[in-house]
């Protein structure tokens, strides 16, 4: 076993006993022999979220959705140029663990306050005006310019779906309210939060 996976499950151990990483229903994050994570919940025929990887660095949580359950948030060491961490929400209201968001963030200590900076920056105001930005710039004959291409358009784009997929999961817990325990609900829950997973995944910034 390398060093950052001896390290990163000795966090682990520490972490399993605080009632702030892990409280019900409780997430149990699994670190690979090369280091890597992902988060599932302890119970028979439960899912697993896609492999991320990097090191566990740190350990917090944070209801960043609204929903009344604290996300389980992980920092690891992916770097960008926005900071020298990374942190990732794992969602588990629904009884399975998902992931709610990931940012780039600056430091292990500033990450929430980072991460939270972040995901209230998905307003669709702003995000409809960089769509208009980027509709206004496609429309002009000849080649893009850098900052359109490599700059505008990837981050109006990724942002937009990213606040696509958290909408949807918010109108699937209005609807299952409405139709308590209705199995239709919830599985059209469980597909939104599925959505917001893989939108997550691909939700950054161009340096």
């Amino acid at each position: 076993m390398s060093l950052a996976a001896i390290l990163s499950s000795a966090l682990l151990a520490l972490a399993s006993t605080s009632a702030d990483v892990c409280v019900p229903p409780c997430t149990l994050i699994q670190v690979a022999e090369d280091g890597s994570y992902s988060a599932s919940v302890p119970r028979q025929g439960s899912r697993s979220t896609p492999s991320i990887e990097a090191n566990v660095i740190g350990f917090s949580s944070f209801d960043i959705d609204g929903d009344g359950i604290e996300e389980r948030v992980v920092i690891d060491d992916r770097e960008s140029a926005f900071g020298s961490v990374s942190a990732v929400f794992f969602d588990v209201s629904s009884g399975d663990a998902f992931v709610a968001f990931q940012c780039q963030a600056s430091t292990v200590e500033t990450a929430l306050d980072d991460c939270v900076t972040w995901y209230s920056g998905l307003v669709a105001a702003d995000i409809a005006a960089g769509l208009d930005r980027v509709q206004t710039s496609t429309r002009t004959d000849g080649a893009l310019d850098w900052e359109t291409q490599h700059l505008l358009i990837p981050n109006v784009t990724t942002t937009a779906s990213m606040l696509l997929a958290i909408q949807s999961v918010d109108l699937a817990r209005a609807q299952l309210a409405l139709a308590t325990e209705s199995e239709e609900a919830l599985s059209a829950l469980k597909s939104a939060l599925l959505f917001r997973e893989q939108r997550a995944l691909r939700f950054t910034f161009a340096d």
